[in-house]
């Protein structure tokens, strides 16, 4: 090409003409008068690759369609270390990208001729990050919008993935992968619609839970557990489906739920505020204030585990080492231990000095509500007895739920992979039990205290569905007098 200034086209059987021009050291690339490759399109690519956190691993990223390739020059960028695989079906794209030398040597991507669609339905490999960019002019792919490429992008999609959408003004895409994926921001850049998907579950207000999830408060037995047994100051309400309790403080009445129906009001009952905490719906119906602070956890997380033989296949590779290695370890073993051994190691372990007497109250009527559900699993020295560690759920087959209660690990033992072991345990007591979810309590959002925030991150290499919630809507009710 020309030094300063150059144009050629080119004829494709795919894409028709295709036009090059470089201007100094700045090419752009035009498939029958569509932009490929220039400022624009550069600047966009950055802005969507914004929604993706810097922090986040990105090990492994494919993008459909090649294009000018501003999109990998983009990510080898931000990414450095990111093995990127492109897919497109035209070689004469191909073949341009190698001769004008579009990727450095040190950054060139893996480009597979093929047709992306097809490609996805047959590849093993799994990535963090997918950029969807599918044209042919302004027309997009048409089997884009199908369920069964949607579907299977989502098994391809690693489970913290992020997946970046480009359906320039072809916004009727955005619902059909609103079916299958969680949007987690969606914006125009001057003619460019774009979309930025998660899986369900990352922490996004309304994302629809796992079907035959029943959240842990609609078990009665796990809300009778919140409370001593012999409380005179609490009682039950409601029906199936939307279970609560009542409660007051002196002349102070409050009735509380948790889910997704809409709770029916008593107004034979005491004057009171009645406090309703949505799990996903986002709507706020007539005579219900939405609360403008969170008065309840703000989001929870759990495992899914129906289904799956290997369920430790979508953890993270960190927690599989671990794992591995636990299960390697001769000189450790998991037991079943009464509650005065669990609390003396607990207590021994020096971990939240000042809650320690809370969490041992909370297991004792735990106990006495639950009796042989509740399980204390101590991982300790084959010879020793010595306890490192120790974890202790409660199962609740009324919504096939074992939930996290206290879990804790001697800091002499923090090289060890007695957490993991103790999770995978867990785990199997689950699948024997016949409980699909291992619920893991808490997970820490911003605005949480900051000492959450490392178990949370252990908590996270297990694949949690992380449950975030709305803010609760709130309604004083005025006892009607007969």
């Amino acid at each position: 090409m020309g030094l300063f200034f150059d144009h050629r086209v080119f004829t494709s059987e795919k894409n028709g003409r295709i036009v090059v021009e470089r201007i100094l050291n700045r090419t752009s690339i035009f498939v029958d008068g569509f932009d490929q490759s220039s400022r624009y399109i550069t600047e966009m690519w950055k802005q969507a690759l914004l929604r993706v956190p810097s922090d986040h691993t990105v090990k492994h990223v494919l993008i459909l369609g090649l294009a000018g390739g501003n999109a990998v020059r983009l990510v080898h960028r931000k990414f450095k270390d990111a093995h990127v695989t492109v897919v497109e079906w035209d070689p004469v794209m191909v073949d341009l990208a190698k001769t004008l030398r579009l990727f450095s040597r040190k950054h060139m991507p893996e480009i597979v001729t093929a047709d992306a669609v097809e490609f996805v339905q047959k590849t093993q490999q799994t990535f963090d990050l997918i950029i969807v960019d599918l044209f042919h002019g302004e027309i997009p792919e048409p089997r884009l919008a199908s369920e069964e490429m949607i579907s299977s992008l989502s098994h391809i999609l690693n489970p913290d993935g992020y997946l970046l959408l480009n359906p320039f003004k072809n916004i009727s895409l955005i619902p059909a992968f609103d079916k299958k994926f969680s949007r987690q921001d969606a914006w125009h850049y001057r003619f460019n619609a774009l979309a930025v998907y998660r899986h369900f579950g990352q922490g996004t207000v309304g994302d629809p839970p796992p079907v035959g999830f029943d959240h842990q408060m609609q078990s009665p037995a796990y809300l009778a557990g919140g409370w001593e047994p012999d409380a005179t100051n609490v009682e039950s309400v409601g029906k199936s489906g939307c279970v609560g309790r009542r409660w007051h403080y002196g002349p102070f009445w409050v009735e509380a739920y948790t889910t997704d129906v809409q709770p029916e009001i008593d107004y034979t009952a005491h004057s009171r505020v009645v406090i309703w905490q949505p799990v996903t719906k986002k709507s706020r119906p007539v005579g219900w204030h939405r609360s403008w602070i969170q008065m309840n956890p703000q989001q929870h997380g759990f495992g899914d585990i129906e289904g799956k033989t290997e369920y430790w296949s979508d953890w993270t590779d960190h927690a599989k080492r671990h794992r591995k290695k636990w299960l390697k370890d001769e000189s450790y073993e998991i037991v079943e231990v009464p509650l005065e051994e669990f609390g003396k190691a607990y207590h021994a372990s020096g971990k939240l000095p000042s809650m320690r007497k809370d969490f041992i109250k909370l297991l004792i009527r735990r106990i006495k509500t639950h009796g042989d559900d509740v399980h204390l699993f101590v991982a300790r020295n084959k010879q020793t007895k010595q306890i490192i560690s120790g974890l202790a759920v409660c199962d609740l087959p009324d919504v096939s739920c074992s939930m996290h209660l206290v879990a804790f690990l001697h800091p002499k033992f923090e090289k060890t992979s007695a957490g993991v072991g103790l999770i995978d345990h867990w785990y199997k007591h689950c699948q024997t039990v016949g409980i699909r979810f291992p619920h893991f309590g808490l997970i820490w959002a911003p605005g949480d205290p900051r000492s959450w925030k490392g178990y949370s991150k252990f908590k996270r290499n297990f694949n949690l569905f992380v449950l975030k919630y709305p803010l609760p809507l709130i309604r004083f009710v005025k006892q009607k007098k007969s």
